[in-house]
């Protein structure tokens, strides 16, 4: 069996708030100053994903490197390092709006490579966190958006738990209330602490409203820059639209000069086996902003 290898360049980093991350940097060409950042999505990491590996590949003969990074989203639970003490976050504690501190952390990190343009990419819960961060930080190095996935973390987390919805987030706020926002759910409901479900399951909350859609689509429709956004046609977390109709939302709501969407024939939630495809259509979308 033939095998492309690449190899990689470990880069260590802090966010922001100081915690410390790692991240994996794919050189295209020696002395490329234009970069694509990739944050994961859920439970993942930087090294995990088909996606990752066929984008390095993708990139290879532009004049974009890739960098895959973590955040503290990194698996379901997981041990970093803050100022050499030990904490506990992961997908299941983690805070969703220290998304801007993972971000900016890894941003800070590539221009002192020497950067100054950058893609963020998101899979996933990755749509979300880019999209928020760029609400926020309006940061002039970010020439664009491209979004993997961006699925409707609220609805589809309604269409799976049915009539036990409303019964965990009775349980998830009491657990806040009393000041247990920190303990995990009954694994009926969540394999995440309370506060963290109520983030995607709540829909009067940040990160449930930046891809509800059913409802205004405020955050991703101040945004202006190019973004593309990416489905597959046989996504696994839908609520009430089907991706199709997703994708056909975002265009109707977004102001951004250069939008550019595709849906993935036969595709899922991890594009797995359509990678090439997905990949070939990021490649042209970053041809289009060079033009």
């Amino acid at each position: 069996m033939n095998m492309e290898l690449r190899e990689a360049t470990i880069v260590k980093y802090p966010t922001t708030d100081k915690l410390n991350m790692y991240g994996a940097l794919f050189k295209s060409k020696l002395n490329n100053k234009k970069i694509i950042i990739h944050e994961h999505g859920m439970c993942s990491n930087f090294f995990n994903g088909s996606m990752t590996e066929e984008l390095s590949k993708t990139l290879k003969e532009t004049d974009w490197d890739f960098f895959s990074t973590n955040n503290r989203g990194f698996s379901l639970t997981s041990k970093f390092f803050r100022n050499n003490k030990k904490e506990m976050i992961g997908t299941a504690f983690e805070e969703f709006t220290d998304c801007i501190n993972d971000i900016q952390g890894a941003i800070e990190a590539m221009k002192q490579l020497g950067y100054n343009e950058i893609i963020l990419c998101g899979q996933s819960t990755g749509c979300q966190k880019i999209t928020y961060y760029q609400s926020k930080k309006q940061n002039p190095l970010v020439k664009a958006l491209i979004l993997l996935a961006p699925v409707d973390d609220y609805s589809s987390t309604k269409k799976e738990l049915g009539k036990k919805f409303v019964k965990a987030i009775k349980i998830a706020a009491k657990l806040v209330k009393e000041g247990k926002g920190k303990n995990l759910m009954p694994i009926a409901y969540s394999q995440y602490c309370a506060k963290r479900f109520l983030s995607f399951a709540n829909e009067k909350n940040t990160e449930a409203e930046l891809f509800n859609y059913t409802g205004k689509l405020k955050t991703f429709s101040e945004l202006s820059l190019p973004i593309l956004a990416i489905f597959g046609e046989k996504e696994e977390n839908t609520g009430e639209q089907t991706p199709k109709e997703m994708l056909d939302i975002l265009e109707k709501k977004t102001q951004s000069k250069l939008f550019m969407k595709a849906l993935i024939e036969n595709a899922t939630h991890n594009f797995r086996e359509n990678e090439k495809e997905t990949g070939r259509i990021i490649l042209e979308f970053v041809k289009l902003l060079e033009k």
